[in-house]
C-alpha cells in the first residue's frame, strides 16, 4: 500500500469493523464472541452412556478403543474439542461428555446427542443379505466430482483387510448391486460394474451434491466396530462454576489494558500503533474462533496468551530496532522504514518454528491438542499480518503529518555498555544446577501425581434434592480418600432428577467398604441432601493411550524441526550447535514446568501438556531473536571475539527479552490473580506453572541457550 495520510483512516475503519464483529457478531453465520462454543468447564454441557448392541458379552479392549477413536474423531470434525470420551472397563459401555452449542436454547440432551452422528454399525451385503465388507474397514469417505460427467461421487478408501474384502465382494458381484446398510436399514445399493483392487472405489448415480455428502456423513459415520444405543444422559453442570467466565474476561481486559499502558508510556507513538493492531489481532483471534465455532478449551486459553505474548513480542522487536536507528541519527522516517526492515527477520523466524509446532501440533493431536494447535497457528498467522504490515502502515501514514514528527512521540534506546554474561557462565550452570536438583528433590518427597485424565478411575453418581456443592462435597471426599477428586452437579432431563457426579482419579479401583465412605461423608457435608447410590463406572483414561502417544511424538518432531531449521537459517552460528543449545533451554524451560507441577503437588493433567507446549513455543521464539542479533553482529564485527560479540548481542536485545517477558508475565500473573480472587482451582493450576515457565523461558533464552553454544563453539575450536 503506497504511504499518504489517509491510510490511517482506512485502517482505523477496518479496525473498528472487526472489533464489532469480534464482540457482536454479523448475523447467525457470523458469530462473535457472545456466541463463542465455550468447554464444559465454562458452560457445562451433556453426558451420554452409550452401549454396545447385538454384542455377547463385552467387546474386546481393541473394538471399545476402535469405537472411542470413531467418536472423538468425529467430535473433532465438529470442532467440538473439549470432551472427555472413556471407556467403562467393567460394562463395556462408552461415557462421552462435552459442551453445549453456543446457541443452545432448550438444552435437550437428547437432540445434542445427535451432533455424534450415527451410531449403527455399517456393513456392504450381497443381495441376499450377507454381509461382505464390515464398516469399521472404511478408513475415509468423500466426496468427489466426476472430471468427465462432472457428477458428484462418493470415494470410499477402505484400510488392508477392507480393501481385500472388498475386491473379493466386488468380484463376486460385478453387474449386481451391492447393498450399504446402517444396522437393517438399507442406505444405498450401487451397482458393481467391475471387480475392484487397490482398496479405493466411487459411488456413482448420486442425483446431487447435497445427495452425495449426506451418503458420504453415514458412512464415515457407521465406522463403528458395532452399533450403539444410548441408555443414559444427563446435564453436567460447568466445573470451574458460573462466575468463571466473567472472571476470565475482567482478567482478559485488565491485562490488555495494562499491557497496552506500558507500551504506550515506553515506546510512546510507536507503542500506541502497537495497541491498535493488537485490537485488530485480538479481533481476528476471537473470530478465528467464533466463526467456525471452535470450542474454546483451556489449552486455547493457552494458545491466545502465547499468540498475544508473540504479538506484543513483534512490536516490541519492531520498536526497538526504530530507537536504535534514531539513536544512530537516522530521520525518523527513515528509522521507521530501517527499524521495520531489520526486525523483519526476527520476527519471521521466531513465528515460522512457532507455526511450525502449531502445524505438527494439528497433524498428530486430537481434542484439546487441536485446539492449542488451531488457536497457536491462527495466532502466528494474524500476527505476521498485522503486527509487521498493519502497525508499518498506520505508523509511516501518521509521520505524514507534522504533529507527529517529534523525536519526543518516540523511544530513543541508549548505548549500554556490555554486560559480561558469559564471563559468569560457571555460575549460570551451578545456580541452574541447584535449582534443578532442588526441584527434582522436593519433587520426590511429596510425589508426583497423575489426574484422571491420565490415568483413568471410578465416577460416582447420586441422587439428591437439589443442585450439590461440588466445591464442598469434592474437598471432604478428597480427604476421606487421599485421591484427586472433582465434582459435577448434573441432571436427569426427562425426570429433572438433581445428581451429583464424582470423577475419583487413579486406576486402583474402589472397594465397597470406600463407596460406603464417600456416601457417608457427602451425607455428612449435606445431611439436606439425603445422597443416595445411583450409578458406579471403572473408566480409562479419558486421554487415551493413542492421544498420548502423540502427544509426545508431536513434541519430538517439533523440537527436531527447530534444530534443522535453526540448522538451515542460522549457518553463520555453526547451525547445529546453535539448534541443539536452543533445545537444551527447551528442555530446562519444560522440566521447570514440570517442577512447580511435583513440588506444588498438582497432578498432571492436559493443563501440563497445554503449557508445556506454550512454554516451547514462547522459549524458542525468545532465543531465536538473540541468534539473529548475534549473525547480524558476525557479518559486521568479523574480529570480535566470540564471548564479547555474543554479550554485545545479549546486552542489546535484553531490553526486547524483559519487556516482552514482562508484558507475557503481567498477563498471566493478573490470570493467576484472578482465579486466587474467585477460587478457579483449574485455572490456578494451569495459570502458576505458566507464570514460572515464562519467567524460566526468558532466563534460559539469555543466559542458558547462548552460554550451551558458546562453550560447544570452545570446545570445537579452543
Amino acid at each position: 500500500m503506497k504511504v499518504n495520510k489517509r491510510n490511517i483512516w482506512i485502517v482505523l475503519c477496518v479496525i473498528a469493523v472487526f472489533l464489532y464483529a469480534a464482540i457482536f457478531g454479523l448475523g447467525s453465520d457470523f458469530k462473535g464472541a457472545k456466541d463463542m462454543r465455550f468447554g464444559i468447564d465454562i458452560r457445562g454441557g451433556v453426558e451420554a452412556v452409550f452401549e454396545p448392541e447385538g454384542v455377547k458379552g463385552i467387546p474386546s479392549a481393541e473394538d471399545m478403543e476402535s469405537a472411542r477413536t470413531v467418536i472423538e474423531n468425529r467430535l473433532d470434525a465438529q470442532n467440538i474439542l473439549d470432551r472427555e470420551v472413556t471407556v467403562d472397563k467393567e460394562h463395556g459401555n462408552i461415557i462421552v461428555r462435552f459442551p453445549w452449542k453456543s446457541d443452545e436454547k432448550e438444552f435437550n440432551p437428547e437432540s445434542a446427542i445427535a451432533e455424534l452422528g450415527e451410531t449403527a454399525r455399517l456393513t456392504f451385503r450381497d443381495p441376499q443379505g450377507k454381509v461382505l465388507v464390515e464398516g469399521q474397514h472404511v478408513a475415509d469417505s468423500s466426496v468427489v466430482k466426476n472430471q468427465q460427467t462432472g457428477a458428484y461421487e462418493v470415494s470410499l478408501q477402505f484400510d488392508k483387510t477392507g480393501a481385500d474384502d472388498f475386491y473379493k465382494a466386488t468380484k463376486e458381484l460385478t453387474g449386481q448391486p451391492i447393498g450399504i446398510y446402517m444396522d437393517e436399514d438399507m442406505i444405498s445399493n450401487p451397482v458393481v460394474q467391475e471387480a475392484i483392487q487397490g482398496g479405493e472405489a466411487v459411488i456413482n448415480g448420486m442425483k446431487s451434491q447435497e445427495d452425495a455428502k449426506a451418503l458420504s456423513e453415514k458412512i464415515n459415520a457407521g465406522a463403528l466396530p458395532f452399533s450403539l444405543k444410548t441408555t443414559n444422559y444427563n446435564t453436567i453442570s460447568p466445573t470451574l462454576g458460573s462466575g468463571a467466565l466473567r472472571a476470565m474476561t475482567m482478567a482478559a481486559a485488565t491485562a490488555f489494558i495494562l499491557v497496552c499502558i506500558f507500551m504506550i508510556l515506553y515506546y510512546r507513538l510507536p507503542g500506541f500503533i502497537a495497541c491498535l493492531a493488537l485490537v485488530f489481532q485480538m479481533s481476528l483471534q476471537v473470530l478465528a474462533l467464533s466463526v467456525p465455532q471452535y470450542t474454546l478449551t483451556l489449552p486455547g486459553i493457552a494458545g491466545l496468551i502465547l499468540s498475544l505474548g508473540m504479538a506484543v513480542d513483534a512490536n516490541v522487536i519492531i520498536s526497538e530496532r526504530i530507537g536504535e536507528e534514531i539513536q544512530k541519527g537516522s530521520s525518523l522516517r527513515t528509522a521507521v522504514r530501517k527499524g521495520y526492515k531489520n526486525a523483519f527477520s526476527s520476527v519471521l523466524d521466531g513465528n515460522v518454528t512457532t507455526a511450525a509446532v502449531a502445524v505438527i501440533l494439528m497433524i498428530f493431536g486430537s481434542g484439546t491438542m487441536l485446539s492449542f494447535g488451531y488457536t497457536l497457528l491462527s495466532g502466528v498467522l494474524i500476527n505476521l499480518v498485522a503486527g509487521v504490515w498493519l502497525s508499518r502502515t498506520m505508523l509511516s501514514s501518521v509521520l505524514l503529518y507534522p504533529k507527529f514528527q517529534n523525536q519526543k512521540l518516540f523511544y530513543i534506546k541508549k548505548v549500554k555498555k556490555p554486560i559480561d554474561f558469559l564471563g559468569k557462565r560457571k555460575a549460570i550452570f551451578l545456580f541452574t544446577a541447584a535449582v534443578l536438583l532442588t526441584g527434582t528433590v522436593i519433587s520426590a518427597v511429596r510425589g508426583v501425581t497423575l489426574d484422571t485424565q491420565f490415568t483413568g478411575g471410578v465416577i460416582l453418581k447420586y441422587t439428591c434434592d437439589k443442585t450439590p456443592d461440588i466445591s464442598k462435597t469434592s474437598a471432604a471426599v478428597e480427604a476421606v480418600l487421599s485421591r484427586p477428586v472433582s465434582a459435577q452437579a448434573g441432571e436427569d432431563f426427562v425426570s429433572g432428577q438433581k445428581k451429583l457426579v464424582l470423577n475419583l482419579g487413579g486406576n486402583q479401583g474402589i472397594t465397597p467398604e470406600e463407596q460406603a465412605k464417600v456416601l457417608k461423608t457427602i451425607q455428612e457435608t449435606e445431611p439436606d441432601q439425603k445422597y443416595q447410590s445411583s450409578e458406579t463406572y471403572a473408566v480409562e483414561p479419558y486421554i487415551g493411550a493413542r492421544a498420548l502417544k502423540n502427544s509426545v511424538i508431536a513434541i519430538v518432531l517439533a523440537a527436531l524441526f527447530i534444530v534443522v531449521y535453526i540448522r538451515i537459517r542460522f549457518s553463520a552460528l555453526s547451525g547445529l550447535s546453535a539448534g541443539v543449545s536452543g533445545v537444551i533451554a527447551l528442555m530446562h524451560d519444560v522440566f521447570i514446568v514440570f517442577l512447580v507441577f511435583g513440588v506444588c503437588k498438582i497432578p498432571l493433567n492436559d493443563a501440563f501438556v497445554s503449557v508445556t507446549l506454550t512454554i516451547i513455543g514462547y522459549s524458542i521464539n525468545d532465543t531465536i531473536v538473540l541468534y539473529d542479533r548475534i549473525r547480524e553482529h558476525m557479518k559486521t564485527h568479523t574480529k570480535e571475539g566470540l564471548v564479547p560479540l555474543v554479550n554485545r548481542s545479549i546486552t542489546e536485545t535484553l531490553g526486547r527479552s524483559v519487556n516482552t517477558a514482562f508484558t507475557t508475565v503481567l498477563c498471566v500473573a493478573i490470570v493467576l490473580v484472578f482465579a486466587v480472587i474467585y477460587n478457579i482451582e483449574s485455572i490456578k493450576v494451569f495459570a502458576l506453572p505458566m507464570l514460572v515457565g515464562m519467567i524460566s523461558g526468558c532466563y534460559s533464552s539469555i543466559c542458558i541457550a547462548s552460554a550451551v553454544w558458546v562453550t560447544w563453539k570452545n570446545r570445537k575450536n579452543p
